[in-house]
């Protein structure tokens, strides 16, 4: 059972380490894919079964510049009227290229992947910390070994003909970057050696994920919406949760032209709103005063072949909890945090 102190610190350690996750974008000097500032041509799509499928050439290599933008503030006010404020913000940038190594008789394809450079930098209230995988000393510091044990490391993943991830097949470069502090006694032990697989596979797949793009299994028609909704259990500290609605949309803008590329272009929107405001625990009683959490994010992908060509993604957060106790009246403390975050996934010539 929580106690009242407990539950309060609970509620703190989520604020923290929200605010500890923030990123932000940068620009460099790279040539993308698809020009934004283009006007596009629409192109009507004549075929009723007209689908997108995931059937890169083999061969080929497509290389990605992905910018992630994350901010967060928090202001904490106790029961006695004093109040913490915390704010970060960070931007992580990176580079990482795929390379089409086969499509298999069921359409599913192997692809080999490889994070290229690193680059991030964060402020998180005065203090600010800076990272480039082109560093020597960021490259042997312990502090950014969740960067070191991926750059320049190759892995594997076969991803299904709408280009969601099936299976990873390779991840033991990554594995092995994760081994290499462990004493040699212990990284022959199949246990050790499992544990470090799958943590690998956990970090390969977040790389992945952002240059992957499910392709949708219904044909498209021009301004169609699709609709699904969940209820799911959202974690908000270690034994703690609530239930939450999904509310999900996907609208196919339809078919445009730039350059020599017809790309497939597809809006998201996701909303999450909590089904339950209030909960008791022990001594606690805990209020959602305040709750939004929305995503919006547009891809572009290549008609001819199912590949990502750009994504943009926004998302934003604002939560107010009260939380405060059921045995001493006026005891109550107030959390407010409100973050966002902007992702752009581009392919880079």
């Amino acid at each position: 059972m929580y106690s009242y102190r407990n539950f309060i610190i609970l509620i703190i350690c989520v604020v923290l380490s929200s605010c500890g996750k923030k990123e932000s974008p940068g620009t460099s000097g790279v040539k993308p894919t698809m020009d934004t500032a283009q006007k596009a041509e629409p192109v009507q799509i004549t075929d009723t079964s007209h689908h997108l499928f995931f059937k890169p050439k083999v061969g080929s290599v497509e290389r990605y510049h992905i910018v992630d933008r994350m901010a967060m503030n928090s202001n904490d006010v106790s029961p006695n009227g004093q109040t913490a404020k915390h704010a970060a913000s960070s931007t992580t940038e990176f580079f990482i290229h795929q390379t089409v190594k086969a499509v298999r008789p069921d359409s599913s394809v192997d692809l080999s992947y490889r994070v290229d450079s690193i680059i991030m930098s964060s402020l998180r209230d005065t203090a600010k910390v800076t990272y480039s995988s082109s560093n020597i000393k960021d490259k042997v510091n312990d502090d950014y070994r969740e960067f070191n044990i991926v750059v320049g490391k190759d892995f594997s993943i076969r991803a299904n003909k709408y280009g969601d991830l099936d299976t990873m097949i390779d991840v033991s470069s990554i594995a092995n970057a994760l081994l290499a502090p462990v004493p040699d006694s212990l990284k022959t032990k199949l246990e050790v050696r499992r544990m470090a697989t799958q943590q690998a596979e956990q970090v390969a797949n977040a790389y992945v994920m952002r240059v992957l793009v499910h392709n949708p299994t219904r044909a498209l028609v021009k301004d169609t919406t699709w609709r699904n909704s969940s209820d799911v259990n959202l974690d908000i500290a270690q034994g703690l949760s609530f239930p939450v609605h999904i509310e999900a949309t996907e609208t196919v803008k339809g078919l445009e032209k730039r350059g020599d590329m017809v790309l497939a272009v597809l809006e998201d929107n996701t909303t999450t709103t909590p089904k339950k405001r209030v909960f008791e625990e022990g001594p606690a009683k805990a209020t959602i005063a305040e709750f939004v959490a929305t995503s919006h994010s547009v891809v572009h992908i290549e008609d001819a072949t199912g590949l990502l060509v750009h994504r943009s993604m926004q998302e934003k957060r604002n939560v107010t909890m009260i939380v405060e106790s059921t045995q001493h009246a006026g005891d109550k403390r107030t959390v407010t945090q409100n973050g966002s975050e902007e992702m752009v996934t581009e392919l880079v010539e």
